[in-house]
């Protein structure tokens, strides 16, 4: 274990210069630094002892994706045709932060897929997509 007296000068990280710097120990509680001041700037604050090193941490194994059910390709979803009938022929855009989405706007999302607006609420918009409504930023 160190022993530390008042006077003695050790290097610290300091928030003031945001780095180790040099600092003197000004008080001392059972044989611990309690307060310290910065040689560089002279702010006072608690002595935080040294964390002890990091372990390396264990690898994880890749996240592998995992197959999806089978999905019929001739026939749609009920949501698929819903949307497809209420679309009614507008083109949906892909989506981008920068847009401004009005309600009833069809959008084209990366994540997402096909969505309409539902609600604007400032910069923010709520859209139904395939997995329910999500609220994401309008321009």
């Amino acid at each position: 274990m160190k022993s530390y007296y008042a006077g003695m000068e050790l290097d610290a990280p300091c928030g003031r210069c945001k780095g180790e710097t040099r600092h003197r120990i000004l008080s001392i509680t059972d044989g611990v630094p309690e307060k310290l001041i910065c040689v560089n700037c002279n702010s006072i604050h608690k002595f935080r002892p040294e964390k002890p090193a990091k372990s390396e941490p264990t690898p994880r194994a890749p996240r592998m994706a995992t197959p999806a059910a089978p999905r019929p390709s001739t026939s749609p979803s009920r949501f698929q045709e819903l949307m497809i009938q209420e679309q009614a022929g507008s083109r949906a855009r892909h989506y981008s932060v920068a847009e401004h989405w009005e309600e009833g706007a069809w959008m084209d999302h990366p994540t997402f897929g096909l969505g309409r607006v539902q609600r604007r609420n400032g910069r923010k918009v709520e859209v139904l997509f395939r997995e329910g409504l999500k609220t994401l930023i309008s321009g």
